[in-house]
């Protein structure tokens, strides 16, 4: 006999997949906006009160050092976004370790009454199928009517388990797909708290060449009338 068939539509791993897109590219117009800003009317007005050459360079060091940083968030985050193949031999990376130990504590979670593994897994759908396929070239040549309607439930019960077994197969290397999407995205904004502070670090850098010696100037003691004498 054959095993309960699952139900019409399993939980698809891949439904959370263009949520986490649509994170990143969140992500990706936030750092854009970012850069509009420090390219945009602030930058120009500033450049005016620098009147110094050490200034000039340092203010071009900041704006290089603040626009590498969103340019390195946009990169990053933008890797995220990139098409993914996977497979079940995915299973194998670095990446995927967290994922394994979820499979170890679980297994008929995710290879239900297939074996431990995804090479059971496997196996499962090639024998299933080549069993149905068989049973379906013996049933259509059985003329005897009590063997057809054996034969028939037999195939019924092939098939089914053909099924199961492709459709565990399927959920599986849908979930290596979005587990590996995840990472990146993880990776991702880890670039981009790093990122953030290279821009700070630009932004202080700008302001302080645009504004230290006007500060400077406005915070110069006038000279005492006595020193005139």
């Amino acid at each position: 006999m054959g095993e309960d068939a699952p139900p019409e539509r399993l939980h698809s791993p891949s439904d959370a997949v263009a949520d986490m897109r649509a994170t990143a590219r969140w992500t990706v117009a936030g750092a854009a906006a970012v850069g509009a800003l420090l390219l945009g009317g602030a930058p120009l007005t500033a450049i005016g009160k620098i009147s110094h050459v050490g200034d000039a360079v340092l203010a071009f060091a900041g704006l290089v050092v603040a626009l590498g940083g969103v340019a390195w968030a946009i990169w990053q985050t933008g890797e995220a976004l990139m098409p993914r193949i996977a497979t079940l031999t995915d299973l194998d990376d670095p990446d995927l370790s967290d994922l394994r130990a979820r499979m170890a504590r679980d297994r008929p979670a995710f290879f239900g009454p297939f074996g431990q593994g995804r090479e059971d897994l496997r196996a499962a759908v090639a024998f299933h199928g080549t069993v149905a396929a068989n049973l379906a070239v013996t049933a259509a040549a059985e003329q005897d009517p009590v063997r057809s309607r054996l034969l028939a439930q037999a195939l019924a019960d092939a098939r089914a388990n053909a099924d199961l077994a492709r459709r565990l197969q399927d959920r599986l290397v849908e979930l290596v797909h979005a587990w590996k999407v995840r990472t990146a995205v993880r990776r991702s904004r880890r670039h981009t708290l790093g990122a953030a502070a290279v821009v700070a670090l630009g932004a202080v850098l700008f302001l302080s060449a645009a504004h230290g010696h006007e500060a400077a100037r406005t915070t110069r003691p006038a000279p005492s009338p006595n020193a005139t004498r």
